[in-house]
């Protein structure tokens, strides 16, 4: 099987998508391709920097974007 099919596998996997292929064949070629094991360690280390790091703190601008609306302004209409 393809490196190309292989890895659009294991990122499906990854992300906890279903795999375009066979899980076991995707496994087979993990431990005969030593490329897409590096492939797929950089891209696992990859995954849960991205999704473990905390966001910048974001001050709440609720009240000072209130204060600058018109007087007449419908707030019953905002969500």
């Amino acid at each position: 099987m393809r490196c190309e099919t292989i890895r659009e596998a294991l990122s499906a996997r990854i992300d906890g998508e279903p795999e375009p292929v066979a899980a076991g064949s995707a496994d087979r070629h993990l431990d005969a391709c030593a490329d897409c094991r590096s492939w797929y360690r950089r891209a696992e280390s990859l995954q849960r920097t991205l999704t473990a790091r905390p966001g910048p703190p974001v001050p709440d601008l609720t009240a000072d974007i209130l204060r600058r609306l018109p007087p007449d302004w419908p707030l019953s209409s905002v969500p």
